[in-house]
């Protein structure tokens, strides 16, 4: 199709095609319409969702489980400005994504600001460059947010930005395009890459690193340990085989779940726990790949790290500003750092780490605060195939899905505590069900209040999405800070639907079970590609990753 008459926006789908984009999810919108005035079998299929944030979310969703590029199209002002809680949760989990938004028609502007075009503002991508990705090419930073002024501007945008998203760590960009350059006819080449993109490729491809330093801080080191986060999802089989070579322990950040999971020496408990904080205590040295080694995750930094800590990270900034480092190793090959720290010598097994995940977990099971939390991490994990995908939100629920179930491999489960956004599941779960991935999403009664118009998606594309609500009568996390602080409880008691009917009026299949029988219905939704609502009403404790418990011995 290169040289063929073709307007800007079927150039930018066919871009995004070339690069594997096979579904994208937006809303039209009166500036944006030249997208589906181009699609086509050859291009991506534009999910339609029913609100803008949807759409970033359904895009991080369908990220998350696949680790690939995922694309959102918006229409100008108001639709672009809706995204962007979704946006900064994308940014900060390190999603895979891009936003396409159209802008005001370049025409109709005027050269001394905003004068009143439809949805017009004077800097759009200016809402956006505070959590876009940043880069930084020899000594100049770029921001991958930008509102572009001409065809070839568009189009060359496009190009260098796919690229630039391409180089890890993950992050996200935003490409504005007036509306009347959308519908612009292109046919012209598409232009090569620019010198800056070519500059920045070759600088992180040929960036140096000294693996010997690496071999010469474990020199005489015997316990060992790994912490395995969201930047490591990519090399989890490597990673295990490291940590058996090295008779490590695998620590893992929220994002980090199920990385190196088939090894023996992965632990199943999250490092709130006190067991895994006395394993980690333990340790000599921690090698850890890809975290920013956040405030939820470390319970504000005060668990207690290692004396000696290797740091390998594609952008190690942010982990640095939490731990200090004795080595860091910045690139975004970790796989040869693995490489090279599986030739040293192996070491002796000094942790039962299964044994103690095993007995942790019993504990907890058996405590009256764990008893139900566990119960309903035990019934998924006896009845959703591990080939199916989970999508937890911010709930008391999800908080136990995302973090104590056993993740058999790395992308199974997307868990929110990147920014926490309440309202992240159901909207996130289109993104992998559209795909044509089973889906599983646990979210409480609150949070899917935010997105309840994306039950008409879910039913009008016949999704296979079992949605579990937990159903505790309001913001049950939220209670209980209220509760723990001797706040009084306010604003946090809601009305809610009868569940039956509104699944009725979407179409939607409606079961009302308990925890006791909650792995059997699940088993059968598991194989089940139609869309389906399973009810529990069962009192949950909170774990103790939510930071209310972090201070219980």
């Amino acid at each position: 199709m290169e040289g063929s008459t073709r307007t800007v926006a079927a150039v930018i789908l066919d871009l995004l095609a070339n690069e594997g984009v096979k579904k994208a999810f937006g809303i039209p919108g009166v500036h944006n319409l030249g997208f589906w005035n181009a699609l086509s079998k050859d291009r991506p299929e534009i999910v339609s969702v029913r609100h803008e944030q949807s759409c970033v979310y359904a895009a991080d969703g369908l990220a998350r489980a696949t680790g690939k590029l995922s694309v959102a199209i918006t229409t100008t002002g108001p639709g672009a400005a809706n995204t962007l809680g979704a946006f900064g949760e994308a940014a900060i989990s390190g999603s895979h994504l891009l936003l396409i938004s159209s802008e005001a028609p370049i025409k109709n502007r005027s050269a001394d600001g905003a004068r009143g075009i439809l949805h017009e503002m004077d800097d759009q991508s200016a809402l956006f460059t505070p959590l876009a990705k940043r880069i930084k090419i020899g000594n100049e930073d770029l921001v991958l947010a930008k509102s572009c002024k001409s065809a070839e501007d568009a189009v060359a945008t496009v190009v260098d930005f796919l690229q630039f998203l391409s180089v890890a760590p993950a992050g996200v960009g935003y490409i504005g395009v007036p509306s009347d350059v959308l519908n612009q006819e292109f046919n012209q080449a598409v232009p090569d890459l620019s010198d800056k993109a070519v500059a920045y490729l070759a600088q992180e491809k040929n960036r140096e690193i000294n693996f010997n330093l690496a071999k010469d801080l474990l020199a005489g080191v015997n316990k060992i340990g790994i912490w395995a986060g969201g930047g490591a999802t990519n090399v989890s089989g490597e990673i295990a085989a490291l940590a058996d070579h090295l008779s490590a322990p695998i620590f893992t950040s929220f994002a980090g779940r199920g990385v190196g999971a088939v090894s023996k020496n992965y632990l199943n408990i999250p490092i709130h726990e006190t067991e895994a904080e006395q394993l980690l205590a333990e340790c000599e040295a921690l090698l850890i790949f890809g975290s920013q080694l956040d405030g939820m995750n470390t319970k504000n930094w005060s668990i207690k790290f290692p004396k000696k800590i290797l740091l390998v990270d594609a952008n190690p900034k942010i982990a640095l500003r939490n731990v200090s480092a004795d080595l860091v190793l910045q690139t975004s090959d970790i796989s040869s750092v693995i490489t090279a720290l599986k030739s040293i010598p192996a070491r002796s097994s000094w942790a039962e780490v299964s044994e103690i995940s095993t007995q942790a977990r019993k504990r907890i099971a058996a405590s009256d605060k764990g008893k139900a939390g566990m119960a309903l991490v035990t019934a998924i994990e006896k009845s959703w195939p591990s080939e199916n995908y989970i999508v937890c939100d911010m709930a008391i629920s999800g908080y136990w899905t995302g973090v104590y179930l056993q993740a058999k491999r790395a992308r199974q489960i997307s868990y929110p505590v990147g920014w926490g956004t309440l309202g992240f599941g159901l909207p996130a779960s289109l993104g992998p069900s559209s795909a044509g991935v089973a889906t599983l999403v646990i979210c409480g009664d609150g949070g899917i209040a935010f997105g309840l118009g994306e039950l008409a998606t879910v039913a009008q594309e016949q999704l296979p999405l079992t949605i579990l609500l937990h159903d505790d009568g309001g913001y049950g996390m939220l209670r209980f800070d209220q509760q723990v602080m001797k706040h009084p409880e306010r604003g946090v008691n809601l009305y809610n639907p009868d569940w039956q009917v509104l699944a009725k009026s979407f179409g939607i299949e409606f079961i009302q079970t308990n925890l006791a029988e909650l792995s059997e219905v699940l088993a059968k939704r598991s194989v089940n590609s139609t869309p389906g609502i399973v009810l529990i009403q069962d009192p949950i404790y909170p774990p103790k990753s939510t930071s209310p418990r972090w201070s219980e011995k």
